[in-house]
Formats: C-alpha cells, sequence, structure tokens
C-alpha cells in the first residue's frame, strides 16, 4: 500500500492535471502529503529543501525565469518566451520536493525504488489513457470534463486527448521515453524484485499503450532504453531467448484480448485511427516506399530555416512574425529568443541534473556504477534529441520533475551505501577483537 501511495503522490505532482475546486493535481498532492505529516509522522521535514542537489536545481530554474524574461524585455518582446512554463516547472519542483520524505523512506534502495515508481506511474497514466480511448462515453467523457477538453471524435489524432495531464502532446510522449530508459534500467538489476516476469511485461505494455495514444516521441527514449539493454546484455544468450519466449507468449495474449474482449467497433478504432497514427512511418514505406511520417517532414521543410546573424547572437526575443514564421523546433526557438548564449545557459541548467549523479557513477568504479553513467547520460542526450523537434532542454517540466526525482534518489543511496561500509566495516572489527579477547 506504501508503494502505490508514492505512485500516486509522483503521478499527481508529475502529470499536474485538472482537478475540481483545487485546480491542478500538483496542489492536491501538497495537501495530502501535509496531513499525512501532520497525523502520521507529527512533524513537516523541510530536509530536501536545503539539499545541495535540490536547492541548486531551484534556484536555478528560478535565475532561468530571470534570465528569459530580461531577454524579451530588453527586445521589447515581451509575453513570448516559455518563462512560463518555468514558472510551473519550479511549481511542480517545489511540490514534489516537499514530499520527497515520503518518497525517500529508505535511502539505501531509494533509487531502483524510484525508477519502479516513474514506471508504475506512467504505466497508470497508460492504462488511464487506453481506458479513456476504448469507453469514451463513460472513462473517456470523465476525463475530457474535468480537464475541460471537447472533442467529437472526429478531429486529427482525437485520441491523444484522452491523457490524464495537463501537457497531453509533446511534453507527455517525450515524458514516456524516460519511464522506458528507467524501465530497461530495472530490467539489468539481477534478480530485482521491482519489475519482473507477468508484472513488468503488463507495465511495459501499458508505457507502450500510452505511447502510442499520445505520441510517437515516446519511441525515441524507448530506443534508447533498449540500447542501454542491449549494451550489457547482447552476449546473454540465454536471457535474451528467455525474453523472447516471454515476449511471444505475451503478445499471444495480446491478441486473444484483441479479438476476445474488444467490440468489432473498438477494433476497427485501433486499427484505422491509432495504428495509422503511431506507425505512421511504416504504412508510408508501405505505401510510397519512403521512411518518413508528417512531423518529420515538417522538422526538415518546415520548422528550420536561416536566421539572421543578430539572432544567432543575441536573439529576438521570441518570435517576430514580420521577420521568421511560427516554428515548432526547439533549437530554433531557442535561438530566436536569446541566441546561441541563451541557449548554452539552458544547457548548463539541464546538465546540472546530471553533473552529480555521473561525477558519483563514475567514483564507484563499479558494473553498476557504468550502467548508471551510462543511463544518466542517455538521459541528457535524450534532451538534445527531442530538442530537434520541440522545446526540450530545460523547458519540458514532466520530464525535469522525473530527472529531479532520479537524480536525488540516486544520490541519497550512493551516500547511504557509502555510510553503510565504514559502518561494516567497524562491526567486523569489533567482532575481530572480540574473538581475540
Amino acid at each position: 500500500m506504501k508503494f502505490l501511495f508514492k505512485v500516486g503522490l509522483v503521478f499527481l505532482i508529475v502529470f499536474n492535471f485538472l482537478v475540481p475546486v483545487i485546480h491542478y493535481s500538483c496542489a492536491l498532492a501538497v495537501i495530502i502529503a501535509f496531513f499525512y505529516y501532520l497525523f502520521f509522522k507529527k512533524s513537516f521535514p523541510f530536509t530536501y529543501f536545503f539539499n545541495r542537489y535540490c536547492f541548486t536545481i531551484l534556484v536555478a530554474t528560478l535565475l532561468i525565469v530571470i534570465i528569459e524574461l530580461l531577454y524579451i524585455t530588453l527586445h521589447g518582446n515581451l509575453g513570448t518566451g516559455f518563462y512560463e512554463r518555468y514558472l510551473v516547472q519550479g511549481w511542480m519542483m517545489l511540490c514534489l520536493v516537499f514530499v520527497l520524505p515520503i518518497l525517500i523512506e529508505n535511502e539505501e534502495t531509494s533509487y531502483y525504488e524510484a525508477m519502479a515508481v516513474i514506471c508504475s506511474a506512467f504505466a497508470l497514466q497508460g492504462l488511464i489513457h487506453t481506458l479513456g480511448f476504448l469507453m469514451p462515453n463513460s472513462v473517456g467523457s470523465f476525463i475530457l470534463r474535468i480537464q475541460g477538453r471537447y472533442i467529437t471524435g472526429q478531429e486529427l489524432n482525437y485520441f491523444r486527448a484522452y491523457s490524464l495531464t495537463g501537457a497531453p502532446f509533446f511534453d507527455l510522449p517525450s515524458a514516456y521515453g524516460v519511464a522506458c530508459l528507467a524501465f530497461f534500467r530495472l530490467q539489468l538489476i539481477p534478480g530485482q524484485n521491482y519489475l519482473r516476469g507477468w508484472k513488468a511485461f503488463i507495465v511495459m505494455f501499458f508505457i507502450l499503450a500510452g505511447i502510442i495514444l499520445s505520441g510517437r516521441t515516446g519511441f525515441v527514449g524507448l530506443g534508447l532504453g533498449l540500447l542501454l539493454y542491449l549494451v550489457y546484455k547482447w552476449n546473454d544468450l540465454s536471457q535474451m531467448w528467455r525474453n523472447s519466449v516471454k515476449i511471444t507468449g505475451g503478445f499471444l495474449c495480446l491478441l486473444v484480448v484483441f479479438f476476445g474482449a474488444l467490440t468489432p467497433t473498438q477494433q476497427r478504432k485501433i486499427t484505422d485511427n491509432v495504428f495509422p497514427f503511431a506507425f505512421e512511418a511504416y504504412y508510408s514505406w508501405r505505401d510510397t516506399g519512403k521512411f518518413t511520417t508528417g512531423s518529420t517532414d515538417a522538422i526538415e521543410t518546415v520548422h528550420y530555416y536561416p536566421l539572421e546573424s543578430s539572432t544567432l547572437l543575441w536573439g529576438d526575443g521570441g518570435i517576430r512574425f514580420e521577420k521568421y514564421t511560427s516554428t515548432d523546433a526547439g533549437y530554433m526557438n531557442h535561438l530566436i529568443i536569446g541566441g546561441v548564449f541563451y541557449l548554452l545557459v539552458l544547457i548548463l541548467y539541464q546538465w546540472l541534473y546530471f553533473r552529480q549523479p555521473m561525477k558519483m557513477a563514475k567514483r564507484g568504479r563499479s558494473v553498476n556504477g557504468n550502467i548508471d553513467f551510462f543511463l544518466f547520460f542517455l538521459l541528457f542526450a535524450h534532451m538534445f534529441i527531442l530538442e530537434i523537434k520541440g522545446a526540450a532542454i530545460g523547458t519540458i517540466h514532466i520530464i525535469e520533475v522525473l530527472l529531479l526525482y532520479m537524480g536525488v534518489s540516486y544520490l541519497e543511496e550512493q551516500y547511504a551505501l557509502e555510510d553503510a561500509i565504514p559502518e561494516e566495516d567497524s562491526r567486523k572489527e569489533s567482532l575481530r577483537d572480540s574473538v581475540l579477547v
């Protein structure tokens, strides 16, 4: 039950969806944690607000807001930019830091448990999204009503609206990629009981369902997660064979469910609407011989174009439509706001999430340390890949909150394990002295 409680708190904070009366689910998580501290802990721990890692990132987030406001004000383009997103991001991080004493109870297992909690939260999101899509008149209607959305079912890719989050499009599928990387990291832990067997299959199924329903961008993180797994497991043929058998068995079960449990209408909605969107590259290759999607074509032809040298250096404080057309590309948006120096500031800000964890992982000089170093490197690289399509570096608040949670959990676990070694050595020394006496 305690694990589910943690999943619920992370779900409320990370997805930050609309809630009646309270307005945002982040606030609901804080209220729940407040009463938990009041009635069960009898105190209000603010430990992690003064944690060096958390404090640095919180202050840096505030500085990013100030820097961006300075850029757009100096350019006389107030009202553009991403500063409002950074304010929301900062609020979500404050909420997370407030509940961290609940999420991190046992420091020695906090990192692995954090990844299990993240995977479970995204699997729950995928389950809700799937139910909303398959049952639009009940679950779907409820989601749309509390989120203030309205669809007729005739809109292009309308099924993306059934997710329970305040950022259902680029942000959500991008964050699913982080969950995929966390999932495959857990699979590299020998004998772990967090996500294994059918439990792991079910969690990954609903994560994949969430990616398919929310956006193809999540496949980037899925690919990086598979890369992480294969780099360290490619020569374990017996494990690869067992995984293949399990995946095949799970796929056969899914076919039974698809043809036995879903109505013909639901089956057609999946095959006629969802699959052509999720696997557009395959359909394009099948029909035209070209492995492309509408998004990749737009990136090449619409979202990237030459910028003036003054814009590259200092930016324009945001899009000026008399000079440039609208663009979704992250690199373009950030360069247009503040030029190359602003982009470098964002990269430095993003690096703060990884500097300490990667330094700690490298210091361990162990197999697990090498895996974790590679994981954090892939998470960092993930942001640069996402930036090609949309504003991602330091900007996707769902991901930034996840990275903060993973980073502080990893550091707390490593510090706890380091502290445990001298204690163990001391106990052994005491035992040896007692035997000698």
